[in-house]
């Protein structure tokens, strides 16, 4: 609508009252502002890891922050997969909610997802094997293509992160999100394929999970394994023309 929303506007106007500010601390937009940016993107660019369990909770008087801003506690299930990222759980059912949630709510966008991926802790040797991030990825392209086919979400793409490991932020080179290990102790910087590269290297090749391929019969012999015994079975067919890029890898879907 050109502007924040109005739950973000109230919440910390009330907030910026109660601090004893005479005006919100969120900056305004001016009407000509509102109506000029309104309707003006291209896209729904969506950068998604993981999901909370949230809960209203009062956090007036605590440090200022994007966090204590929102007045919500967030917990996480006991029974949750947790990368090396302490932020980062597997939940792929949340991607599905919230690709319908947009969809509902923004006017049915197109949406490219545009980071999603999972952590693993720094190794010597690497992490070559690497389940949790096989399993990960399985469960949430499944959601995408269930939101995709059955919920009619306009998704036209979605993009693994990363191709390969890379500098993390604050985390440095501790925490390793790619397909493909990277030395960095080795001037040269030589990259070896983890077992999650050969299995999205299949999911491109498929187009998705075809019935009767190769990854499809993997995907279902690791899935009760990954996503545990009451688990159903996964959405079979093929959604996904996929491409790859210098540091990401991305599906693009056709109609």
């Amino acid at each position: 609508q050109g502007d924040y929303p109005p739950a973000m506007k109230d919440t910390i106007l009330r907030k910026s009252v109660e601090q004893g500010l005479r005006q919100s601390r969120l900056p305004r937009f001016t009407p000509e502002e509102v109506a000029y940016i309104r309707g003006t993107s291209d896209f729904f660019g969506l950068n998604h890891y993981s999901t909370n369990i949230v809960a209203h909770s009062d956090l007036t008087g605590q440090p200022t922050s994007i966090f204590t801003d929102q007045d919500v506690n967030g917990t996480v299930a006991p029974e949750w997969p947790r990368a090396a990222s302490s932020w980062l759980f597997s939940v792929p059912w949340g991607m599905r909610r919230l690709l319908t949630y947009i969809k509902q709510n923004y006017d049915d966008p197109e949406i490219f997802i545009t980071e999603n991926g999972w952590s693993e802790e720094e190794a010597d040797p690497p992490i070559l094997e690497d389940r949790g991030r096989l399993c990960y990825y399985m469960g949430y392209i499944d959601e995408v293509l269930k939101a995709f086919d059955l919920d009619e979400v306009n998704v036209r793409a979605y993009t693994a992160w990363s191709l390969m490991d890379n500098f993390e932020w604050a985390e440095g080179y501790t925490e390793r999100f790619g397909l493909h290990s990277v030395n960095f102790g080795d001037p040269n910087r030589p990259r070896t394929p983890k077992r999650s590269a050969s299995f999205y290297s299949d999911v491109i090749a498929n187009n998705g999970f075809p019935e009767g391929a190769e990854v499809t019969n993997m995907v279902a012999d690791m899935w009760r394994e990954c996503r545990g015994s009451d688990a159903g079975s996964i959405s079979a067919g093929g959604l996904l023309l996929a491409v790859s890029l210098l540091v990401i890898a991305v599906h693009t879907f056709t109609l």
